[in-house]
C-alpha cells in the first residue's frame, strides 16, 4: 500500500527546519500572530488539488502546497499549540465544546476503521493526523478569548483565511485565469479541489462576515465585511452551487430573523423567484452567466440510493472509503463508508450541534448585547447541518466547513462558560466586560444609557454609564 505521507527534498526539509523555530517564537511573542497562523490553517484547509474527470491534476500555481497541505497544517497545528500552551488554561472562560470533542471522536474512529479496511499504516497515519490537526484548534481556540472584545479574534481568523485564498485566486488570475474554472460548464473553483468545496465555504463565510456587520460590539471593520460578504457571495454564485446558494440564505435567514423580523423571510422568496428568472431565460435561449444553477437537474437522489446501497452491503463495518464513489450526504456517507458506528457518531455531533443551538439561546436570551452572536452560533449551526445532507464534508479532517465548526463551536462554549461564571460570581467587573448588563443594572438605567448614548453618538460600551453605587442582582 502507497503511504498517505508526504516525501519531501532537501529544499523542503531545510525551510522546514528554518521554519519550526520562527513559528513557535512569533506564537509565544505575539498574540496576533498566533491569529494570523490560524487563519492561514483554514486557508490550507480550503484549498486542494483539483482534478477533471478522468483524474488528471489540474493544477494552480499552488500545486506544491495543496500537495503538501495536509502534512503543512498537522505540523503547524502542532506547533502553535506548543507556542500557545502558556494561553491555555489562564483563561476563565477557555473551555472545549462537546461538539469539538465529538469531530475528534469521528475523525479517530474513522483512523480505527481504516484499519480494519486498509492496513495499519493507513489507519494509524489517518489517526496521528486526526489528533494533529483536530486537537490543537480544538485547545487554541477557547483559549485566545479572556473578554466580549476578543470574540473579534475568532471573525479576524476567518478574514486572514478567506483574504489568503482572495489573494491566491487573483495570482492564479494573472498567471492563467483559465485554471480557476473547471468542467463543461468552467464552475469556479478557484485554489480549491472542486466547485462545492468553494461553495460550502464561502456560504459559511457569508455568515461569519454577516455577524460582524450586523453584531455587537463588531462594529469596527465593517467596511471590510461588506467586502468578504460580497466576495463569498459571488464565489458562491460562479461555482453554480444551489447547496451553496441554499446554505447561505438558510444561514443569513436564521441571523437575521431576530434583528431584521419577518421581512427576513423575504430573501428566500427572493432565491426561488431567481431561480425561476433563470430557468425562464434559460428555457427562452438566453445565455445567462449565472444559468448553471437552473441546470443540472436531480444530482443527489441517485448518490444517495448508492450510498444507502453500499450500507446495506456491509451495515456493521461498512465497504471502506476506497469502495464508495459517491459523498453527497455526509450522514449517508459515513454509514456507507464505515458502518452503523459511525452514524452512530454523526447522530450523536447532529444532537451536540442542535442542542448547543438550543442552550445559546436561553442562557443569552436575558443579555441583549450577548444576542447577535448567539444568532451567529444558530445560524452557522443550522446552515453546517442543512448542508451536510447534500455534502460529506463532516468526516473531513481537515476542511474548511471542520475548521469553521470548531471556531463557532469555541465562541459558543467561551460565551456560555462567561455567562455561567458571572451569574454564578456575582463579579460586577467580569459581568460588564462581557456585556451582561443586566446583571448590573436595574432595566431603566440600561434603557436610559442607551437613550443617552443615541443622542451623543457615543460607543455602546457599558464602562461609559457605569454608576458606582449599584450592584443590581
Amino acid at each position: 500500500m502507497q503511504s498517505s505521507l508526504p516525501e519531501l527534498d532537501a529544499v523542503q526539509v531545510l525551510l522546514a527546519l528554518v521554519a519550526v523555530p520562527i513559528i513557535v517564537i512569533l506564537a509565544l511573542m505575539s498574540r496576533r500572530s498566533l491569529l494570523v497562523m490560524l487563519g492561514f490553517l483554514l486557508f490550507l484547509a480550503c484549498i486542494g488539488v483539483a482534478r477533471d474527470w478522468r483524474g488528471s491534476i489540474y493544477g494552480s500555481w499552488l500545486l506544491p502546497l495543496q500537495n503538501a497541505r495536509n502534512a503543512v497544517f498537522a505540523g503547524l497545528s502542532v506547533l502553535l499549540l506548543i507556542g500557545a500552551i502558556p494561553m491555555i488554561g489562564n483563561s476563565r472562560v477557555g473551555r472545549v465544546s462537546f461538539v469539538a470533542w465529538m469531530l475528534l471522536a469521528i475523525a479517530l474512529f474513522q483512523g480505527f476503521m481504516r484499519i480494519t479496511h486498509e492496513g495499519a499504516e493507513a489507519g494509524l497515519i489517518s489517526m496521528v493526523f486526526a489528533i494533529a490537526t483536530i486537537v490543537p484548534i480544538m485547545f487554541i481556540l477557547p483559549a485566545i478569548v479572556h473578554r466580549r472584545e476578543d470574540l473579534r479574534d475568532y471573525s479576524f481568523v476567518v478574514a486572514v483565511g478567506f483574504i489568503l485564498f482572495a489573494g491566491a485566486c487573483f495570482v492564479q488570475f494573472a498567471m492563467d485565469p483559465s485554471r480557476l474554472t473547471a468542467g463543461l460548464q468552467d464552475r469556479f473553483i478557484g485554489v480549491a479541489a472542486n466547485p462545492q468545496h468553494v461553495a460550502v465555504s464561502a456560504a459559511a463565510g457569508m455568515i461569519f462576515a454577516g455577524w460582524r456587520i450586523w453584531g455587537e460590539p463588531l462594529q469596527r471593520g465593517v467596511p471590510l465585511w461588506i467586502g468578504v460578504f460580497g466576495l463569498c457571495g459571488i464565489a458562491v454564485l460562479l461555482t453554480g452551487s444551489r447547496t451553496g446558494l441554499a446554505m447561505a440564505a438558510v444561514g443569513v435567514v436564521v441571523l437575521g430573523y431576530r434583528r431584521i423580523g419577518r421581512s427576513i423571510l423575504i430573501l428566500p422568496v427572493g432565491v426561488l423567484l431567481a431561480f425561476a428568472a433563470l430557468k425562464i431565460a434559460d428555457t427562452l435561449g438566453i445565455d445567462l452567466p449565472l444559468a448553471r444553477l437552473t441546470e443540472g437537474g436531480d444530482t443527489r437522489t441517485v448518490a444517495w440510493g448508492q450510498l444507502i446501497s453500499d450500507f446495506r452491503s456491509s451495515p456493521i463495518a461498512g465497504v471502506g472509503m476506497g469502495e464508495v464513489e459517491m459523498s453527497e450526504n455526509s450522514f449517508l456517507y459515513a454509514a456507507a463508508t464505515f458502518g452503523i458506528g459511525m452514524i452512530s457518531l454523526m447522530v450523536l455531533l447532529a444532537v451536540a450541534i442542535l442542542a448547543q443551538c438550543v442552550a445559546i439561546y436561553r442562557v443569552t436570551r436575558p443579555y441583549h448585547r450577548l444576542r447577535p452572536t448567539a444568532d451567529f452560533v444558530i445560524a452557522f449551526n443550522l446552515m453546517y447541518l442543512f448542508g451536510a445532507n447534500f455534502e460529506g464534508y463532516i468526516m473531513s479532517r481537515n476542511s474548511g466547513m471542520m475548521v469553521m465548526l470548531l471556531i463557532s463551536s469555541s465562541l459558543a462554549s467561551v460565551l456560555m462558560t462567561a455567562i455561567q461564571t458571572a451569574e454564578t460570581s456575582g463579579d460586577p467587573t467580569f459581568a460588564l466586560e462581557w456585556g451582561l448588563d443586566e446583571l448590573v443594572f436595574t432595566s431603566e438605567e440600561i434603557e436610559a444609557a442607551e437613550d443617552n448614548d443615541a443622542e451623543e453618538g457615543e460607543s455602546d460600551d457599558a464602562s461609559t454609564y457605569i454608576p458606582d453605587h449599584t450592584h443590581h442582582t
